[in-house]
């Protein structure tokens, strides 16, 4: 399995989680009257980021469904040898070749040693420069 194809499969179990755990996005009351669900006598919604709601008792379910798909993407991109895939990936995806600055990798992926991102970094710098 490639990186592409483990990223994919994570957005979809993410997506399904949401969709479970029915997860809505608003950003005026307008939308928030529009896209609720009914709750029953007493439950409430909770806000999430990016202008998420989440019915309360759903928060843990969702919060523990969030951690498996991250732990299975993990032992997904490991299993199948793409770390240096997935590190190539959010250095394009973060601009840091043309910035010049590969940080925002180290601190989105601290579970990768920051010497193995520095190394990729280095390694796709020149490919990645001719582009430019």
């Amino acid at each position: 399995m490639k990186y592409q194809e483990i990223k994919a499969a994570a957005e979809a179990k993410t997506n399904q989680l949401i969709i479970d755990c029915k997860v809505f996005f608003a950003f005026s009351d307008k939308q928030f009257d529009e896209n609720k669900t009914p709750l029953h006598e007493g439950e409430k919604y909770v806000r999430m980021f990016g202008g998420g709601f989440i019915p309360k008792f759903q928060v843990e379910k969702f919060n523990q469904g969030m951690e498996d798909i991250s732990a299975w993407r993990k032992a997904e991109i490991k299993k199948y040898k793409q770390q240096d895939e997935q590190i190539k990936y959010e250095l394009y995806n973060h601009e840091c070749f043309y910035t010049g600055d590969p940080q925002p990798v180290v601190d989105l992926l601290p579970d990768v040693p920051k010497e193995r991102i520095l190394a990729v970094y280095r390694q796709e710098r020149p490919r990645a420069n001719a582009n430019l």
